[in-house]
């Protein structure tokens, strides 16, 4: 195989791709107990291309606070120009006395650089028993974080001018007292400002304010934003227990340094859960449970390196009553697009439920069965080759015989599923991860190197030579080679790959290498181009 392949010079357009930037990230204030703090705005904003649609999350469980998304047009960008404004609206007038911290993630599946997290802190303090506490990262804008008449409040030692120091000398408090007119005479108001700089290290600085004691908590990213960030799975009333992959890891991710689960507690009947690799993975076992709903019956306490773990996860279940299989579609194994065609030899998904009611099942070495655990998976009533079977998901290959419009059904101990039609043509690639040469994954979060040569891995490009058998691993020699190879589109630049095959060793998986063009840069898009059709396409960061 090659390894430097020259480079063509066809362009094509990139999909524009909006990129979310965020006015704030800290928002909140501190208030006196039964007072309200109103509403605050923070803008969100695009520096990319395209437009955003942003939805706002905030857990439930947080009943202080809500968010709604607006339009309007910006007026911190320069010029001035159109943005999403999040308008927070916050109900503190019950809260006691206390210091309440909540994230609120923005979204736009759309966008580079989303989700972001934007910390909610409000302090809800009394001057008079000195608790005025705040949470800020560094740099943040100077912030009015308290603000009153000094009669009303009966401010310490108020008067015109006020002092604030601080006990590690930094310059982040400060303090201003007004002396205004008016037609009672004069009225002395009070302001505290808090201003971290950039270069004020994370932890807990304490000042006061006249003699008002008054602390900040300095906390930089990363936030923990769970994903997903509530469970709801369906089971088979005494059924098999369920868990990953078949139920999905939750990633801690954040928008700037990762973020990497350490340890998870778990609570509920049947649920239990482990930290592995910075991800917590979840098993669930219906036990004797009854058929029914049961909404948050269970939950995932999980400690993390980020400033606002521990995070909640919510568990909900669905228990149904045992049936036969039931086929909910039929997609490919990379793009998981329900509704879209496959091709001949692909990597099909069935997804669904009871599917299966035995113990997640998958192939051994060699050829694939037909038959897994108590699941079998019929193409035009023809058991087609299996890679694993589930309670919700059995994985199998269509057959290279397959065309036009086909049924797919599932056969379960004897029982037979509604039958799902599937459209097939002869390729219909898409592409499941890109990989270098060592193998490991480059993608918006991983870099590439311009000139670097990536793996694209993909399912669904069609014929080789020699053709391969219906669920017989490629062999190493000679490699099977795919006819008529696509061409590789990174950055909108076209190139021929430096070889094009199915994966030895494996069914369906095919692998297809090319450089990355010399002048590429930031966040581009990479996909596959056939004459007649295109792939999904996947973004990747080239530093």
């Amino acid at each position: 195989m090659k390894t430097l392949c020259l480079i063509g010079l066809l362009a094509a357009a990139v999909a524009a791709a909006p990129v979310l930037r965020l006015s704030n990230t800290v928002i909140g204030g501190t208030i006196t107990v039964g007072s309200s703090l109103g509403s605050q705005t923070l803008e969100a904003y695009n520096v990319g291309d395209g437009t955003l649609s942003l939805t706002v999350w905030i857990p439930a469980a947080v009943n202080w606070v809500s968010a709604k998304v607006g339009a309007e047009t910006c007026t911190l960008t320069s010029p001035p120009g159109p943005c999403t404004p999040i308008q927070f609206t916050f109900t503190t007038s019950a809260l006691a006395q206390g210091t309440y911290t909540a994230t609120a993630s923005i979204f736009d599946p759309h966008a580079q650089d989303s989700p972001q997290v934007v910390i909610v802190a409000v302090t809800v303090g009394d001057p008079q028993t000195g608790l005025l506490e705040g949470w800020m990262v560094p740099g943040a804008p100077a912030y009015e974080f308290w603000g009153a008449s000094c009669s009303s409040f009966r401010f310490p030692e108020c008067s015109v001018g006020g002092s604030a120091t601080t006990a590690d000398g930094g310059r982040w408090l400060y303090l201003t007292v007004n002396d205004e007119g008016s037609s009672g005479g004069h009225v002395e108001f009070a302001a505290i400002y808090m201003a971290p700089p950039p270069t004020l290290p994370d932890g807990t600085y304490n000042g006061l304010a006249n003699t008002l004691p008054v602390t900040l908590h300095v906390a930089s990213p990363p936030y923990a934003v769970a994903t997903p960030s509530q469970l709801s799975v369906s089971l088979a009333q005494g059924g098999p227990a369920v868990g990953y992959p078949f139920i999905p890891a939750i990633a801690m991710g954040s928008q700037s340094t990762p973020v990497v689960a350490q340890a998870v507690t778990a609570s509920g009947a049947g649920v239990t859960a482990s930290a592995s690799n910075g991800l917590v993975l979840v098993s669930i076992d219906p036990g004797t449970l009854a058929a029914g709903s049961y909404p948050n019956t269970g939950s995932l306490t999980i400690q993390c390196n980020a400033v606002n773990c521990p995070v909640q996860v919510p568990v909900s279940l669905q228990i149904e009553p045992r049936g036969p299989p039931v086929i909910n579609w039929v997609v490919d194994n990379a793009s998981f697009a329900s509704g879209a065609t496959l091709a001949q030899g692909d990597i099909a998904v069935v997804q669904g439920e009871q599917l299966s009611l035995s113990p997640a099942a998958f192939a051994p070495s060699g050829p694939l069965p037909a038959t897994l655990a108590d699941a079998t998976v019929l193409v035009n009533g023809k058991p087609a080759p299996l890679f694993y079977s589930s309670f919700g998901q059995i994985a199998f290959q269509m057959p290279s015989a397959a065309s036009g419009t086909v049924s797919v059904q599932v056969e379960r101990s004897g029982q037979m599923s509604n039958t799902a039609p599937v459209a097939v043509a002869s390729r219909a690639p898409s592409i499941a991860a890109l990989t270098g040469t060592s193998f490991n994954v480059v993608d918006l979060a991983h870099p590439a190197k311009a000139g670097d040569v990536i793996i694209v891995w993909a399912i669904g490009v069609g014929p080789t030579n020699p053709a391969m058998a219906d669920g017989t691993p490629s062999p190493a020699s000679p490699l099977a080679q795919v006819v008529s190879p696509p061409l590789v589109q990174i950055g909108g630049v076209s190139i021929s790959p430096c070889y094009a095959v199915m994966t030895p060793g494996y069914v369906g998986l095919y692998q297809i290498a090319a450089p990355v063009p010399q002048n590429a840069s930031g966040n581009i898009s990479v996909k596959l181009v056939f004459p007649e059709i295109s792939s999904n396409t996947v973004g990747l960061a080239v530093h």
